[in-house]
């Protein structure tokens, strides 16, 4: 599970994807390109190029 962190609001948004556009459930920020967390541990995540590459290469519909 991953969790970013929405400086407008200052709230936590969880999720269970790397993929797709991310929006705070709180006030609607768009958290998409906002670094990835560890939802229990807090440490950063990266994510592999190839991941990213396709995320911004062939964004979801």
């Amino acid at each position: 599970m991953y969790r970013k962190n929405c400086d407008h609001c200052n709230r936590p948004s969880f999720s269970s994807s790397e993929m797709g556009e991310w929006l705070c459930p709180v006030c609607g920020h768009d958290l998409t390109n906002y670094p990835f967390f560890n939802a229990v541990s807090l440490e950063k995540v990266s994510i592999s190029s190839r991941w990213k590459k396709n995320l911004y290469k062939n964004p979801p519909e």
